[in-house]
C-alpha cells in the first residue's frame, strides 16, 4: 500500500520505472517541442536567435555538482537539434 501513495512522486527516491517514464515524458515533450519549433521557424526565421539569445546568459545554481549539466548546456542542445531537422526538412524539399 505504501508504493501506491508514493507513487508518482519521483524524486530521489524514485523506483527505477518512475525514473525511466519521467525520462520518456520529457524525452516525448522535447520531440513535441521540437516539431513546433521546426514549424514557427517556416514562418519566423528570427526564432532560433531567440531562443539562442535566452539560453545564452546566466548562472545556474550546482554547477560544481559531479554530474553537472548546466541548463545552457540542454538549451544549446535542443536548439542545435532543432537547427538539424530544419536543415533536413530544407533538404528535402530541395529534392
Amino acid at each position: 500500500m505504501a508504493a501506491q501513495t508514493n507513487r508518482g512522486q519521483g524524486g530521489a527516491n524514485a523506483a527505477p520505472s518512475e525514473i525511466t517514464t519521467l525520462e520518456r515524458r520529457v524525452l516525448a515533450h522535447e520531440r513535441i517541442l521540437q516539431a513546433l519549433i521546426v514549424r514557427l521557424a517556416e514562418d519566423d526565421s528570427d526564432i532560433l536567435v531567440q531562443l539562442k539569445a535566452t539560453f545564452g546568459s546566466g548562472h545556474d545554481l550546482g554547477e560544481y555538482e559531479q554530474d553537472y549539466v548546466s541548463t545552457d548546456h540542454y538549451g544549446d542542445h535542443f536548439i542545435r537539434s532543432v537547427e538539424r531537422a530544419i536543415a533536413t526538412r530544407d533538404r528535402q524539399a530541395d529534392d
